[in-house]
């Protein structure tokens, strides 16, 4: 395997050898000429919640108006239900994990992987 740096500082290398062992290495003491590969990139978290303001902010930016969400709300036939929602829809805290958002995500189109997107957007708005 080729060398690959551990991380974005670029200090370090490692590989995994013909016995397959894994090797670090500072990069200082490699070979001149090692060719190394960019470290992996780090993963981006996503926040846990975002206030309602942020919220309807990043929707916006998906091309999503308070209007498209209250029809959606108003389409539940179960009262009790249709007034859960509207309760977690004012609610001054978005979660990402409330799986009354998730559905009410799914239902105006959206995947868990754009859900997760819109969250990233909304905490820096």
């Amino acid at each position: 395997m080729s060398w690959k740096y551990t991380d974005a500082s670029n200090e370090s290398a490692f590989r995994i050898n013909a016995n397959g062992q894994y090797e670090s290495w500072l990069v200082a003491a490699l070979p001149k000429g090692t060719v190394i590969e960019p470290a992996d990139p780090v993963p981006v978290s996503v926040p846990a919640s975002c206030t309602r303001r942020q919220g309807l902010r990043a929707l916006l930016d998906f091309g999503i108006k308070r209007a498209d969400i209250e029809a959606q709300i108003a389409a539940i036939e179960n009262e009790i239900e249709r007034e859960e929602a509207q309760i977690d829809y004012e609610a001054g805290e978005w979660e990402r994990a409330n799986p009354r958002l998730q559905q009410m995500w799914a239902a105006l189109g959206g995947d868990p992987a754009q859900l997760d997107d819109l969250f990233r957007l909304a905490v820096t708005l």
